[in-house]
């Protein structure tokens, strides 16, 4: 309790020092601006409060690290800050003092339950690396083997959990001070932040993020994942194989090794288009402190850490995005603004030409460039700031992407300025959109909902059955039930549809298994050809001659 209040009256100073309070009295942003006259120095004031983004972030610097990756966090999102501020928040950096390594090493033992000695030949006494949740320290196993060990700071969980309680408090009184508080969803910001920093803590939940990213790339000339050592893992522990790839940010030791920095710039962009749609898993803290530069043969291989925040975005959101990029280099703003009402990225009823308009005259001159000079991100920022005038409603998903995203490109852009995001996206995102549609697509999604065929069609025959008494026997009233019989006829339509597709995955995958099986075992598989492709025809023909209408 003490602590507590403790930090509440930190919190409070820190607002008065750097003029937060003074901020919020000049910002149009407040509309209920009784409170702040409370305190005297605001009756009589005059004079604007000079430098706000720069105060902003040293407040933040001076809350502690929580509060730091919350303003780390909170800069990619362009469509609830103004310019100068979030440019000013990304500056924003984790200077954590490291702990002890006897503490370091106390920590090790107590969650192995094995002395250093047993199963470390050396350990590292200097941290390799220190930040907010955990600090790295450089070890060798008994067999030699290089690596990295990963340690939780102590009692950093009871530091989070006391100080996202205030920060749900501030971003509640701040919501009942003004609509423009309310529109920017704090409270929702909050918990999303909330959800992520906690991830943070968890070290087997990093282990499991670091093995699907390392699976989805496997034998990969583009990337590669150091091992994790699981006999060694816990929530507050990770072992990981230490690679001796050079930091990225070292660009005068990449020069040195003869890094083509060209296709270090293309094989980032790459890596990202490739992680957010076709794996649809993606590194979203991509800043070049994660990031280890290697060379594998005459390729430029990237190797990733810290798998601490990763993220996914939802097939409908995956196929607007793709659409809306291709759609902005076509320049068809139309279909740009059509596609943020249908993917209710703002309201159903937003006026689309409105929108349009919007987009074209926020947007038009970054697309009047060379290609080369377009920033993708730059896209999504004007988008997020545009649609923003239309309640835009950013997914918490979407903002991880858009943070991935601004980081990629500016590795690209430092080391490859004359990079062309288009050229190196566009066959990936196209490839993707291809994937989407057509037989093959159909085929897909068939498969995957195969499941409740079994189910479904035993059925079918005695719900009609039912609705064909309910008809004859004359049990409702067609008048005053009109609505009621227009959705069974609706749902029987669905039904007949998707029984269609059904049937027809049955029919292109069921009798050719068998046939092949026979084929297989009788040792004929040189005669299959001859069988399946009038069989696929054949059924293609009919399955389109029966489809139903809609």
């Amino acid at each position: 309790m003490t602590s507590n209040l403790f930090r509440i009256i930190q919190i409070i100073y820190l607002f008065l020092k750097y003029d937060v309070d003074k901020m919020l009295v000049d910002s149009d942003i407040v509309s209920n601006k009784k409170y702040f006259y409370i305190l005297p120095w605001n009756w009589f004031r005059r004079k604007p409060v000079k430098n706000i983004p720069e105060k902003i972030r040293s407040m933040l610097e001076e809350l502690g690290p929580i509060f730091v990756k919350l303003g780390q966090v909170i800069s990619t999102r362009k469509d609830l800050l103004a310019e100068p501020i979030a440019k000013e928040l990304s500056k924003l950096q984790d200077h954590v003092k490291p702990f002890p390594a006897e503490v370091s090493k106390s920590i090790v033992e107590s969650e192995l339950k094995y002395k250093i000695t047993d199963i470390f030949q050396s350990f590292t006494t200097e941290p390799l690396a220190s930040a907010s949740i955990a600090q790295v320290h450089e070890a060798k196993l008994k067999d030699g083997s290089d690596i990295i060990v990963k340690v939780v700071r102590p009692g950093i969980k009871k530091e989070i959990e006391k100080d996202l309680l205030l920060m749900k408090r501030i971003a509640k009184y701040l919501t009942s001070l003004s609509d423009e508080f309310k529109r920017m969803h704090l409270i929702e910001i909050v918990n999303d932040y909330e959800i992520l920093v906690y991830d943070e803590t968890d070290l087997i939940k990093e282990a499991a993020n670091a093995k699907k990213i390392k699976k989805n790339f496997l034998n990969s000339e583009l990337i590669y994942i150091p091992e994790i050592y699981s006999e060694y893992l816990t929530k507050n522990i990770l072992v990981m194989e230490r690679t001796f790839a050079t930091p990225i940010n070292n660009k005068d030791e990449l020069k040195q090794q003869g890094i083509n920095f060209k296709q270090l710039a293309e094989n980032a962009i790459e890596i990202f288009f490739i992680q957010v749609f076709e794996h649809n898993f993606f590194h979203a803290d991509m800043h070049p402190g994660n990031i280890f530069i290697q060379k594998n043969g005459d390729n430029v291989q990237f190797v990733l850490v810290d798998f601490g925040i990763m993220g996914s975005l939802s097939k409908f959101d995956k196929k607007y995005l793709a659409e809306n990029f291709v759609a902005f280099f076509n320049k068809d703003y139309e279909k740009v603004a059509r596609l943020h009402v249908e993917c209710e990225w703002v309201p159903r009823n937003t006026n689309i030409l409105l929108l349009e308009k919007a987009i074209r005259d926020n947007c038009e001159s970054m697309l009047d460039k060379q290609i080369k000079d377009v920033s993708l991100s730059d896209i999504i920022i004007g988008l997020f700031d545009t649609a923003r005038r239309f309640k835009l409603e950013v997914q918490p998903q979407l903002v991880l992407m858009q943070k991935a995203l601004l980081y990629t490109e500016g590795i690209g852009r430092e080391f490859y300025s004359e990079l062309d995001l288009w050229k190196t996206s566009k066959p990936i995102l196209e490839k993707w959109m291809k994937k989407q549609k057509g037989i093959s697509a159909v085929m897909r999604k068939l498969k995957y909902n195969s499941s409740d065929l079994l189910e479904i069609l035993p059925e079918l025959p005695a719900t009609i059955r039912r609705l064909v008494n309910i008809i004859n026997n004359n049990e409702f009233d067609i008048n005053s039930n009109l609505k009621q019989l227009k959705v069974i006829e609706e749902k029987i339509k669905k039904n007949t549809l998707k029984n269609y597709w059904y049937f027809s995955i049955f029919l292109f995958l069921i009798p050719p298994t068998m046939i092949t099986a026979l084929f297989t075992i009788f040792d004929k598989l040189h005669y299959l050809g001859n069988f399946l492709l009038p069989y696929i025809i054949v059924v293609s023909l009919l399955i389109l001659y029966s489809k139903p209408k809609r």
